[in-house]
This record gives structure tokens, C-alpha cells and sequence, in this order.
């Protein structure tokens, strides 16, 4: 819990740029440089763990996340911490913009490329806020983290949507 609230933290304090994810892959505008691909491939990675969070299997993203994340945790607890952090949401409706950013450090973690994507998302019960992080191990972006907070707009928010 001190390791996901130290990623969630750092996630907070980085630089971003703005994302679709029903468009291309982001640029990125500020942040530990990244290339064209590595962004590419986080985009996409991102996108399949949401979508098995969003199609209810949460049990298959065990298989796409980190090797950090397995030596820190079981199977068991990942998955049951997902469904536990997402139980009263509702069904999935709109992810309308991210942020993305990269880093080479992480509290409580070892050096490494790391990224870090904030996501607003809508859900039947109203908005929220998800974060992912992905590290690269052996050239492939894996999950090495997650959380997802419910959001309270202010009445000039509700307007607002991804460019």
C-alpha cells in the first residue's frame, strides 16, 4: 500500500500532455524524453489493460502486468484490489482524455523507464479519475500499477471535453 501510494504520488508530479484514447497515440509536451515509439507502445498497452478492466476481466491482466509488480504482490490480491477499487463505479461509458508522462525513477522502486497515465473516465455512477503505470521490462510496457479515484466536478467542468 506505502509503494502504490508513493507511485500515485509521483504520478501527480509529472508533466503531461494531452490524450485521447479513441485517437492516435499522444505527444508528449513535458516530461523525461520519450520517443515517438515508446509513446506509441504505452498508448496501446494502456488501452488493452483498460479494456479488460472495462469488459469486467479483471483476471487476465495479471498476464500483461510488470515483473516488479508480481515480485510485490500476488495474483490474487492484484485482482481482488482492482475489482475492490472499482466496485461502485458502474459499467464503463466514456474515457474522454489522459495525461501522459515518463520518468526514470519511482519512489520505493528500482531505476527504470517508467510511465505514468491519468485518464478521466466516466462511469454510470459519474466520473473519475484512473492513473496507470507502466514500466518497460525486456523492450515490452507492462503494468506496474493502478488506481482509480471518483472525481467531483465543479458546475464549469461538466462542459468541458477532450480536445
Amino acid at each position: 500500500m506505502k509503494q502504490l501510494a508513493a507511485v500515485l504520488l509521483s504520478s501527480l508530479l509529472l508533466s503531461a500532455c494531452d490524450v485521447s484514447l479513441n485517437k492516435n497515440p499522444p505527444k508528449v509536451i513535458e516530461s523525461e524524453p520519450a520517443t515517438e515509439q515508446q509513446q506509441r507502445d504505452v498508448f496501446n498497452a494502456t488501452v488493452e489493460f483498460l479494456r479488460l478492466l472495462d469488459s469486467g476481466s479483471v483476471d487476465q491482466t495479471w498476464p500483461v502486468a510488470s515483473p516488479l509488480l508480481k515480485a510485490t504482490t500476488s495474483e490474487t490480491v492484484w485482482t481482488s484490489g482492482i475489482k475492490a477499487m472499482r466496485v461502485g463505479l458502474g459499467t464503463f461509458v466514456e474515457r474522454d482524455s489522459a495525461q501522459i508522462g515518463f520518468t526514470s525513477q519511482m519512489p520505493d522502486a528500482p531505476a527504470g523507464s517508467y510511465a505514468v497515465v491519468e485518464c478521466v473516465t466516466t462511469f454510470s455512477s459519474g466520473p473519475a479519475t484512473e492513473k496507470v503505470v507502466l514500466r518497460e521490462d525486456d523492450g515490452q510496457w507492462r503494468v506496474a500499477g493502478y488506481s482509480v479515484n471518483k472525481r467531483l466536478f465543479s458546475l464549469g467542468d461538466r462542459d468541458k471535453k477532450a480536445p
